[in-house]
């Protein structure tokens, strides 16, 4: 097993045991969305060709308004300029997430840590983990146990390898689906 799907799963379990002193819902978050950015390596400053990005998180509701999250994250978008010019490549990077989310009403905000591995294409040198940030806003549609959650992100990743130090950085349009896994009864 990889070390990322190895801290993915003790991200996953962790915020399931999160206890918290108000309703401590759990939820399921899938979400895809289309991600423009640009990577410093490239030369090819901000690169608008859209590709698919996804995440798969379990929030835990603290209290009221504050859940922590946990999670894989996946940012990919096109690169066609700089070295890229006449190269059909796409920057991929593969998080494990880690954040908070505040949320008064149908508006909401999140904050998280990215760790993971970005890389351009798959030529070249393997590109080396690293830390990276997420933040993200949007709304909530719907109620009961199923809502949409369509937003924005921004994410800033480290893209290293062995001789150079890079970073990527990746804004997203997203729509996500959230369903409530446990009752929204007090959790002792």
């Amino acid at each position: 097993m990889s070390r990322l799907w190895k801290a993915l799963l003790m991200v996953g379990l962790g915020v399931l045991l999160v206890r918290g002193p108000a309703a401590g819902q759990t939820n399921l978050e899938l979400g895809s969305g289309i991600a423009v950015g640009s990577h410093t390596g490239t030369a090819a400053g901000l690169d608008i060709a859209p590709a698919p990005s996804f995440q798969a998180l379990i929030l835990r509701q603290m209290k009221p308004g504050l859940s922590v999250y946990g999670g894989y994250v996946r940012t990919a978008f096109g690169c066609t300029e700089g070295f890229c010019l006449d190269r059909d490549l796409t920057v991929v990077g593969n998080h494990v997430a880690l954040g908070v989310e505040m949320r008064r009403g149908s508006p909401g905000l999140r904050l998280g840590l990215l760790f993971g591995s970005t890389e351009v294409g798959t030529e070249g040198e393997s590109p080396d983990a690293g830390p990276g940030l997420h933040a993200g806003g949007g709304f909530t549609i719907g109620s009961g146990r199923v809502r949409f959650l369509p937003g924005v992100s921004y994410r800033w990743l480290s893209a290293d390898t062995p001789s150079s130090s890079d970073h990527a950085v990746a804004l997203s349009l997203d729509l996500g689906v959230r369903i409530r896994l446990g009752s929204t009864e007090s959790v002792p």
